[in-house]
């Protein structure tokens, strides 16, 4: 016995106060994120719209790489690099898994392809009555709960109380003046259920069923692996494009970031000092970044030494971006 310990001693010793903590900093996960450079997307290679309209230049979202609930090794590893962002996730949001957060992700950027489609039709509508759109209000979908709120992720509300989903503004007026033990119809897993509301917080996306049979001109999209709700400034400009005669691009690569609403607002985002680094380094001549997450990014974009070859648009709307593109951009870029 005394051999075996004498023999195994210092292995034991080793692995007790040098490999298992090597192994806890590599593998086990804070509750801190880190937010990394991304890339640049084409929004045609999302939304296909079947129109023979010319577009020379192009839209692009930008994004960023959100690692949540990073090792100690990977907070060590980006300590001091400028374009890389750490936070510490809220408390309030910790008891969301990975496949939830996947989930919420993937609701807001449904949502954003929804209100994106529906703008840029009835705005391109306005140029050409032949362009067509039938769409009605679905369900507000579920993107995050309180620890206690008996609502999760994915659950679509289809009404309370009284009020149901035919009225979008009237379901979203019941929504805000719940009280305690309201009844929510909700769609969980493809099932219709009542529940009690009690009080606890949560957050929903608006969702809407388009007839794809009947619009015109026809169009698809894709999915991809990006998620979120920030590419719907872009993704509305891209469509809106396509669907009118004049290409807003001019020859040059647009980019930018920002949330969109029916009414065209702009709304702010997350990982701006991530996104102006990556635009930059994919030569993006315009980005178009809402005012909320503006002085971010202009603090972003005068630290790099090569910004000047980038033109920084502050909008609050859809339609500041189309008044840039239809004659702002003149002042910018004078030999186009």
């Amino acid at each position: 016995m005394d051999y075996l310990f004498s023999r195994y001693l210092k292995p034991l010793l080793l692995f007790v106060f040098i490999i298992t903590p090597f192994i806890t900093i590599l593998v086990f996960r804070s509750n801190y994120a880190i937010i990394l450079k991304g890339d640049t997307l084409k929004f045609e290679s999302v939304v296909e719209i079947d129109t023979k309209n010319e577009e020379k230049g192009s839209f692009s979202t930008i994004y960023v790489i959100n690692m949540e609930h990073s090792t100690a090794f990977q907070n060590a590893l980006v300590t001091g690099i400028e374009t890389v962002e750490s936070y510490e996730i809220s408390y309030g949001s910790t008891h969301i898994n990975d496949f939830e957060s996947l989930a919420a992700s993937k609701i807001q950027y449904y949502s954003s392809i929804d209100v994106s489609m529906i703008l840029a039709y009835e705005e391109a509508k306005k140029e050409d009555n032949n362009i067509y759109i039938d769409y009605k209000f679905s369900s507000y979908d579920v993107t995050y709960y309180d620890r206690e709120s008996n609502l999760r992720i994915g659950d679509k509300i289809i009404g309370v109380g009284e009020v149901d989903n035919s009225d979008i503004q009237a379901l979203a007026l019941a929504i805000n003046k719940m009280n305690i033990g309201d009844i929510i119809h909700i769609i969980r897993n493809g099932n219709k259920e009542d529940i009690s509301f009690n009080g606890k917080y949560f957050n929903a996306y608006a969702r809407y069923d388009i007839n794809y049979d009947t619009i015109k001109p026809k169009a698809k999209f894709s999915d991809n692996m990006i998620g979120g709700p920030s590419g719907g400034l872009l993704q509305t400009l891209s469509i809106y494009n396509r669907l009118t005669n004049t290409d807003l691009t001019h020859g040059l690569k647009i980019a930018g970031t920002g949330t969109i609403s029916r009414n065209g607002k702009v709304g702010a985002i997350g990982g701006i000092k991530e996104k102006i680094p990556t635009a930059i380094d994919d030569n993006i001549d315009i980005f178009f970044c809402v005012a909320d997450n503006y002085d971010d990014a202009y603090k972003a974009y005068k630290s790099l030494p090569n910004s000047a070859k980038m033109k920084l648009i502050r909008v609050e709307t859809f339609y500041d971006c189309l008044n840039y593109l239809k004659e702002g951009y003149k002042n910018d870029f004078p030999n186009l």
